[in-house]
């Protein structure tokens, strides 16, 4: 069990499926990405890649492509969320999205959804569990490595409007 000091109920983790999930993981994607890349991409590749990738439709878009979407909750208030695609043929489990708010960070809540896709992993029998982080995205490396992933070389990714992603490949195996 983890430390919660704010409040009295244990973080809950959520699968968003109703519009209304969706425009809240929206509001606090924007919230997230704009303190957390801004500094490390720029303010116009920020508002292009939420309008592309984290905007109502779009979440919405994936979700119907079979990406899974969770929210993690405490104390009522969304604090984090992360966006898994499962890919049975391949034997993986790509985590797509992982975020907690900055107000939120250092309470545990990333290990806990990280914790919680490793063992949806683990259910479905898939044995590798990969993401992509931004090369100059160093603390995020660090925090991944800690976590057991190890650092499967780059990962370069056209998104459109002249912006790329520049970023590495990061895997971890698990064992049922």
């Amino acid at each position: 069990m983890g430390h919660y000091p704010r409040g009295l109920y244990m973080p809950v983790i959520t699968e968003v499926t109703s519009e209304q999930q969706i425009a809240d993981l929206a509001l606090a994607a924007r919230e997230i990405w704009m303190e957390h890349y801004v500094p490390i991409v720029g303010e116009p590749q920020v508002e292009y890649m939420l309008e592309k990738f984290q905007s109502e439709d779009a979440i919405a878009g994936q979700i119907a492509e079979g990406y899974e979407y969770y929210t993690l909750a405490a104390d009522d208030e969304t604090e984090g969320y992360i966006a898994v695609v499962p890919d049975a043929d391949d034997g993986t489990l790509m985590i797509s999205k992982i975020y907690v708010r900055r107000s939120a960070r250092g309470r545990g809540f990333g290990k806990q959804m990280l914790d919680f896709v490793e063992d949806l992993c683990r259910e479905r029998g898939l044995g590798t569990l990969w993401l992509t982080v931004n090369k100059h995205n160093s603390q995020s490396i660090a925090w991944y490595t800690r976590m057991g992933f190890g650092n499967a070389g780059p990962f370069v990714q056209d998104i459109g409007n002249g912006f790329v992603m520049d970023d590495f490949r990061m895997e971890k195996a698990l064992f049922a």
